[in-house]
């Protein structure tokens, strides 16, 4: 399927720009770490009839696309879990490759087509309100995974709670740190909602500690080159380094590279999502870490059931939360896939075999 790009009077500069707005509203509605907001979603239900029909069903996907581990770990799933399900008659995946305005003309164009479903990873919560908002009068219901939309116009929400994710493991590392030391900080994708979250989730827990002192800050879009080369320059700028916060563990595999080609000592940790690859390293450097998940399977496989029983009729809530199960350096290799390479995003949902023929496997 080819999409014309289509910016609809918003350029990315001022998408991403309203996304970290949003990324940090409703800020007043989080206490202790948690979103108390989408904890009161999450007792919210939703009124699905409308959206009642019978299958086969026809089911858009659009995700951020396979443009790093998480991004194809998702898609794989989703795909494997759609070909198991009788009443999926067709999933159209509509690639948009991290890409906030394509994204924005692929939501309008798949309207058009009219599925029964549209399930959304939204790479700017305030730049793909509109079309969400105009997907569900239009009488197609969205289930937004992974990220939010700002004001809501979804039918549901699938995630973590991502404000909790950010803030609990930078809460473990200033413990881990005996609440002092110096600390960097590699962010994701400037913009986007998760990125910002878990950036400013940060920052409101480091604020909070005189004795902790974050000495460089960078965005590493989620890639491990990007990462590993921003983290070099911060080694090079600062001679004490205690401690690495990493909104996505691609940034903490980058900073953890650069230390070993520095030849200098691992820091403690602390991060979220954590990837394969990353546990490997962890294990393999023996370092202190704690991990918040985000896992790209579960989100996948959650946010499938949740778009079926919308179009079934039965009961979803506004926000349906993933339960997270943290990983620390203490049970890595419980959550470990050795068959797996270091861009899989832990836990499996499919078979390891299916994820071995995506291109998971380790060589």
């Amino acid at each position: 399927m080819i999409m014309r790009n289509r910016i609809l009077g918003l350029t990315t500069a001022m998408a991403l720009a309203l996304s970290a707005t949003a990324g940090m509203a409703g800020d007043a509605n989080r206490v202790d770490g948690v979103s108390v907001d989408l904890m009161e979603d999450a007792k919210t239900v939703v009124d699905t009839s409308a959206y009642v029909k019978t299958g086969p069903y026809r089911i858009a996907s659009l995700m951020q696309g396979p443009i790093n581990g998480w991004g194809l770990t998702l898609d794989t799933t989703i795909q494997y879990l759609a070909d198991q399900e009788k009443d999926v008659g067709e999933l159209l995946v509509v690639p948009v490759n991290g890409d906030v305005d394509r994204q924005i003309s692929a939501m309008e164009n798949t309207i058009k087509l009219k599925p029964d479903l549209i399930m959304l990873e939204p790479l700017s919560a305030a730049a793909l309100s509109a079309s969400v908002a105009r997907a569900v009068r239009a009488g197609i219901p969205v289930v937004v995974c992974a990220d939010g939309v700002e004001g809501k116009p979804y039918t549901s929400y699938v995630d973590v709670d991502l404000y909790r994710a950010g803030y609990e493991s930078a809460q473990a590392l200033v413990k881990s740190l005996n609440g002092k030391g110096k600390i960097i900080m590699i962010n994701g994708i400037p913009g986007v909602d998760a990125a910002e979250i878990w950036k400013t989730a940060a920052e409101e827990v480091f604020k909070s500690y005189p004795d902790i002192e974050v000495v460089a800050s960078e965005y590493g879009n989620w890639s491990i080159p990007t990462s590993k080369e921003k983290a070099t320059a911060m080694l090079a700028a600062n001679p004490e380094i205690d401690g690495v916060y990493a909104g996505g563990s691609e940034g903490a595999i980058g900073a953890l590279l650069a230390f070993e080609e520095a030849g200098r000592p691992q820091p403690k940790y602390g991060t979220v999502s954590p990837l394969n690859g990353w546990l490997r390293l962890a294990m393999e450097h023996k370092v202190t870490f704690t991990a918040w998940p985000q896992a790209a399977a579960l989100e996948g496989k959650t946010c499938l059931e949740t778009g079926l029983k919308v179009l079934r009729g039965e009961e979803v809530t506004k926000f349906v939360h993933i339960t997270e199960t943290v990983i620390t350096n203490e049970n890595a290799a419980e959550h470990y896939v050795p068959e797996l390479n270091d861009d899989f995003s832990v836990p499996p949902v499919a078979p390891v075999d299916h994820y071995v023929k995506a291109g998971f496997g380790r060589k």
